[in-house]
């Protein structure tokens, strides 16, 4: 292929992912899902773990661009010290997919540790499975791990496509998808549980319990 030829090639493929999007911008009348059922209602008591609700500061909500959140701390029972910060962030219009830990992170002044990077398969209620990231950062002498995956509720064949196009950015994620979308995050001093084996243990129940409150119609991703 000639150097004019690849200039209008991917002139075309540019050109084809910013109609695609523009198109679906158009079309954006689809009802975005909501919950069934307020994330709130997550246990506070889940197996080993107990819970407490945190306040969020109303300028962190807004930056969050979150519709509905959770932020709770869990403390295992047998465990003392160890701790388990949950954040969940519901966002109707699809817009919280601009602050995977991959972006909020390194603006804090956390370093990736590419070494703790790690796809975990976790099964949960009726042989379901769900895949989750868990990424490490350092600041410092301090070490955190984050344990993330995501759901796109009411996406399609062609919002899925659109959105994997190189000329669909991360901030654009909620005007490429009809969908509403949720982000669940878990936070974790690292040297803690370096093995990730409470993450999971955590994340089996927590899964079990989001069943009822998720719509059906639903994409799952893990990577940030």
């Amino acid at each position: 292929m000639t150097r004019k030829s690849r200039c209008v090639f991917c002139a075309g493929f540019l050109a084809m992912g910013l109609v695609a999007q523009a198109g679906l911008e158009r079309i954006d009348m689809t009802v975005r899902p909501a919950l069934l059922r307020p994330i709130q209602e997550i246990p506070k008591d889940l197996g080993d773990w107990i819970g407490r609700d945190e306040p969020v500061a109303a300028d962190i909500i807004e930056r969050a661009e979150t519709t509905e959140y959770l932020n709770r701390v869990y403390e295992s029972r047998t465990r003392p010290g160890l701790q388990l910060k949950l954040w969940i962030n519901y966002s109707k219009q699809g817009y919280n997919l601009q602050h995977s830990p991959e972006i909020c992170l390194p603006s804090g002044g956390w370093n990736k540790i590419e070494s703790q990077t790690k796809v975990m398969d976790i099964a949960y209620k009726e042989s379901r499975h769900t895949l989750i990231t868990r990424l490490g950062y350092g600041r410092g002498e301090l070490v955190e791990q984050v344990g993330f995956w995501y759901y796109i509720f009411g996406e399609g064949k062609l919002e899925s496509f659109v959105r994997h196009l190189p000329v669909t950015s991360r901030g654009s994620y909620g005007r490429t998808t009809r969908g509403s979308s949720m982000t669940v995050e878990v936070f974790y001093p690292g040297d803690l549980d370096p093995d990730g084996e409470s993450l999971q243990e955590f994340t089996r129940l927590l899964l079990a319990e989001l069943e009822p409150i998720l719509p059906a119609e639903r994409a799952e991703y893990h990577v940030p």
